[in-house]
């Protein structure tokens, strides 16, 4: 069980991009439709963790996005922003949820209300969210005359969130 410190801990905790045996300092990702991408990431001031960060795009429906982080040895989720995706958040309290989830008690997001999903003691993984404009998202949403850029910000404003220091490079989407 991962308390809400620890969370906030690893969340916060600075990480680097893991892939074949070799920790990254530099990442170029090209921008493809649907984006599905799977990094494994490490910390060199707590080598006792490891993450996971998944971003996934619909097929179907190009605004569609999630934006995954989780501790990898226990598999909990940590973290994810969900742009264009439904969610019910519980419609109990208990004493340990903090005060800035109170307010969405029982809120149900519909299909347009983006929201980010948080670990809290206590409920089963990312069960609980707020609106996204209420989170440190500087992208609030992705629109279908602008979704290859904001998708763009979008990934790099959540690597900035995790504390992700490899430097990502994002090379557009070419129409």
């Amino acid at each position: 069980m991962i308390s809400n410190e620890q969370a906030d801990y690893l969340i916060h905790l600075k990480k680097k991009i893991f892939q074949n045996d070799n920790v990254l300092e530099n990442l170029a990702i090209n921008q493809e439709f649907p984006l599905n991408l799977r990094y494994e990431l490490v910390s060199e001031d707590d080598d006792e963790f490891t993450f996971l960060w998944v971003i996934t795009q619909s097929a179907k429906n190009a605004l569609k996005i999630s934006l995954h982080y989780q501790e990898n040895e226990s598999n909990v989720g940590l973290l994810r922003v969900d742009y264009y995706g439904t969610h019910q958040n519980p419609f109990a309290a208990k004493e340990n949820l903090p005060d800035k989830f109170r307010p969405y008690i029982g809120k149900f997001f519909s299909y347009d209300e983006c929201h980010v999903h948080y670990h809290v003691e206590g409920y089963k993984p990312l069960a609980w969210a707020v609106p996204i404009a209420d989170s440190e998202m500087d992208t609030t949403e992705i629109t279908e005359t602008n979704v290859n850029q904001q998708m763009i910000s979008a990934i790099m404003d959540f690597a900035k969130i995790i504390k992700i220091e490899t430097k990502i490079t994002i090379n557009p989407l070419l129409l």
